[in-house]
């Protein structure tokens, strides 16, 4: 291995990495979309199911349910601004993944193409070190005594 195909592997791991923590990275922001996503599922079943009880209610009761339907709808309405910052930061995340692939995958192919060059060059290089061995087989022979 030449010192160009070495360099060219530890290239590779490096892409590696990157391209581990670039996933990692992704996986931890699809993990906090979908926490949001949880919430605001959860912050929307807990408003409709804050109904009106039928027949005689106390003031006490409606102005309990009013508040806290008030106070549902500002969490609902403030919980917009970190789901899109989350879908952003996905969409960014997965960009990011993708070109870390892609170089990992373009490293590869570079290691690959220099190491085949580099056992070409070998191979070159003994065929070039070996001994000349003339070849049998037809060759022009002068006979002793023959046409003058």
């Amino acid at each position: 291995m030449n010192a160009r195909t070495a360099r060219r592997k530890r290239i590779i791991r490096v892409r590696s990495v990157e391209h581990q923590m670039a996933e990692a990275n992704l996986a931890r922001a699809n993990g906090e979309l979908a926490n949001l996503v949880e919430l605001a599922k959860r912050l929307e079943t807990l408003r409709v199911d804050l109904a009106m009880a039928k027949g005689a209610v106390a003031g006490r009761a409606l102005n309990t349910i009013g508040e806290l339907a008030m106070r549902l709808d500002i969490a609902q309405e403030s919980l917009t601004a970190p789901l899109s910052n989350a879908s952003q930061r996905r969409d960014e995340m997965g960009a990011r993944a993708q070109s870390a692939m892609v170089r990992e995958e373009s490293a590869v192919r570079l290691y690959e193409r220099s190491r085949k060059s580099a056992e070409a060059e070998q191979e070159r290089r003994d065929d070039a070190n070996r001994p000349h061995r003339p070849r049998t087989g037809m060759r022009l022979r002068l006979i002793e005594g023959g046409a003058a």
